[in-house]
């Protein structure tokens, strides 16, 4: 048995109306029982919340906290489990298990679902040289989307979409199983909480704790289902796409066997950047053209208004009408009846609402003409002209005037009023200028895209911090298995797994200067996760490779400096965030080489104003613009750290 099946309750266990039967499932948040229902005579699936890195069962049955320290972290968890099963048990839909029922025992919750007789996509694919056929597949994608369909129109994600979750009944029908939006929301409150995602089928927002997060985070999750089900194998890890992205097309390696627009539509939802996939489901069904079927109306059933969840606010800068954790809320835009049809449809009907428009249409361009060229009726109407200074025009490309016919002759003389002579024209802006203004902007447009990546990037790294500090944590226990103690001249010393005479698994080293590495180790040398904290209190957390803290991860200088992002042998290599300290702090983010900022980025200095635009050796160089604390922009260009042209 796994530690999780020891903290089972014994088959023949009794939780009112249900007899345990066998444990069918279980993870780091909770276990899932087959069970029978004595009043109905049928089996069901419990699912128990139990999530054991910070709970434990006593042998009383109990489920309580592995110490005071976890209590409120076990106690909110509890509630996002119940808000969850509450929420599911409203609607029913062919493709999604139903919740029956929820309850609270043992000091714990539980939820009641159907059991659904078949096989998971897991099991099939396990299968020795098992791939699904295009029928299947077919099946297979229609009923994810089907599902997902119904899922999103009600407000919630699934945020747990992968094979293991998707049960094929022996009638060959999809099923959704095994939601995850608890269990996200209690791995995004705790940091401890392994397991909340499965990284071959995770989008890369999944690993950043404030990742935003809506439909086109389970379609990436779907598509990397469908993926393994047509090649036999999982697509790279999300993590693993950062940078120089190792992902191959299926649309061109699985062309003679599989619909073109299925691939194309697979390998859409697998886009590395959530902007770019498929937004809804609505629009990525589009994308497989005649491989599915037309989408029908989705056979979803609400047994009553829902109840909001926590969290029920949507995280800072979602797309609008994007779901929320739990929550139903949507635009009230969706909920607006459409237009009536017409009653009548024959050409005699439709021709005065025709003449309408074409009359509405003559008089406004009639009335736009008046407008355009009588500036004395403009002047009396509206009042004289504004006296603002010029604003560049800032177009790429100069639009070629349209020659203005010449007005007709007034029809009286013109008013003898004496009028405040007009302005001066505004001098236009040189060839030159305009040219300026140009590439600062599309330096600056560049610096803008660069930065939102390198804060994805960003945000994936404090996630693989967070998991580089459990495996320290774990490497650090006294009570691993085939733990040794080294001890080597100078006064180092290492603490943990060892195999070959080698330093092999978990384990902590210290130097004789103060030095500390705790994590994975391969070969004697740090490879995985795992932290260091160098003489001078530097620490790094996160991917380590051939002894160097190599990939995704976190460096700190307390008091001085935090950066995120990718690093090759401890200093900043490709997309990242980098905070300083100080009076006043600074943020710079985007392509960094030799651990300076060298490419487009963006610079915030405190308050006092923000840059957009080109770096060399981590000062500004070249083209970009400057926004200070007040709203005022100035582009130009930069050299060594200094404005040396400006735009009027």
């Amino acid at each position: 048995m796994t530690a999780e099946h020891d903290q089972a309750l014994p088959v023949g266990t009794r939780l009112g109306d249900y007899r345990l039967d066998a444990v069918i499932g279980h993870g780091g948040f909770g276990i899932t029982y087959r069970a029978f229902d004595t009043q109905l005579a049928k089996f069901v699936a419990i699912k128990e919340y139990l999530p054991v890195e910070f709970a434990m069962r006593r042998p009383d049955g109990q489920v309580v906290p592995r110490g005071g320290r976890f209590a409120d972290d076990f106690t909110w968890g509890r509630e996002r489990f119940l808000d969850e099963a509450r929420a599911l048990a409203r609607f029913r839909h062919v493709h999604i298990v139903p919740v029956l029922r929820y309850f609270e025992a043992n000091g714990t919750a539980y939820t009641v679902m159907e059991f659904e007789d078949g096989s998971s996509v897991a099991q099939l694919l396990r299968q020795p040289h098992r791939t699904l056929q295009p029928d299947e597949v077919r099946r297979l994608a229609d009923g994810l989307l089907a599902g997902l369909g119904a899922v999103h129109a009600q407000g919630f994600l699934h945020r747990d979409i992968k094979p293991s979750n998707i049960i094929v009944r022996r009638d060959g029908m999809p099923i959704l199983i095994d939601f995850g939006a608890a269990r996200q929301a209690m791995g995004g409150r705790t940091r401890t909480l392994t397991g909340v995602l499965t990284p071959q089928y995770a989008p890369i927002e999944q690993y950043a704790l404030e990742g935003k997060q809506g439909p086109w985070s389970d379609i990436y999750s779907a598509a990397a289902v469908l993926h393994h089900a047509i090649t036999g194998a999982p697509p790279p890890d999300a993590a693993s796409r950062v940078g120089t992205d190792p992902y191959k097309p299926l649309a061109t390696s699985y062309a003679d066997r599989f619909d073109a627009n299925l691939l194309a539509a697979v390998d859409r939802g697998l886009t590395f950047a959530p902007d770019q996939r498929p937004q809804t489901v609505e629009a990525w069904r589009v994308l497989f053209g005649a491989a599915l079927p037309v989408a029908e109306d989705a056979p979803t059933e609400r047994l009553a208004s829902t109840p909001s969840m926590a969290p029920s606010v949507a995280p800072s800068g979602a797309p609008a009408g994007a779901p929320r954790l739990g929550g139903v809320s949507r635009d009230n835009a969706d909920h607006m009846p459409l237009p009536s049809a017409p009653t009548t449809n024959g050409p005699a009907e439709r021709r005065p609402r025709l003449g309408l428009w074409l009359t509405l249409i003559f008089v406004a361009l009639a009335a736009a003409a008046v407008w355009r060229f009588q500036p004395q009726l403009r002047e009396q109407v509206a009042g004289p002209p504004k006296v603002d200074t010029p604003t560049v025009v800032t177009d790429t490309a100069s639009p070629t005037p349209t020659p203005t016919p010449a007005p007709a002759p007034p029809t009286s003389p013109p008013a003898t009023t004496p009028t405040t002579p007009a302005p001066p024209a505004p001098t236009q802006p040189s060839a030159a200028q305009k040219a300026l203004v140009e590439q600062a902007q599309r330096a600056a447009a560049e610096a803008r895209a660069t930065f939102e990546r390198a804060d994805e990037v960003a945000k994936a790294a404090r996630a693989m911090a967070g998991e580089a500090r459990i495996v320290a944590a774990r490497a650090a226990r006294p009570d691993l298995e085939n733990s040794e103690r080294i001890s080597y001249d100078g006064g180092a010393s290492y603490l943990g797994q060892v195999a070959n005479a080698k330093r092999q698994g978990l384990g902590v080293a210290e130097l004789a200067n103060g030095e500390r590495q705790a994590g994975d180790w391969v070969d004697d040398r740090m490879a995985g996760l795992g932290t260091v904290r160098l003489a001078d209190d530097t620490r790094y957390s996160g991917q380590w490779r051939e002894g160097q803290s190599t990939g995704l991860g976190v460096r700190e200088r307390p008091g001085k400096e935090r950066a995120e992002g990718r690093f090759v042998g401890g200093r900043l290599e490709g997309l990242a965030v980098r905070r300083t300290l100080g009076d006043p702090s600074t943020v710079q983010g985007g392509e960094f080489h030799g651990d300076v900022l060298d490419g487009p980025g963006i610079e915030r200095v405190g308050e006092r104003e923000r840059y957009e635009g080109a770096f060399r050796g981590g000062r500004r160089n070249g083209y970009g613009q400057v926004t200070d604390a007040a709203g005022k922009m100035q582009l130009g260009r930069w050299a060594d750290g200094k404005l040396v042209e400006s735009a009027p």
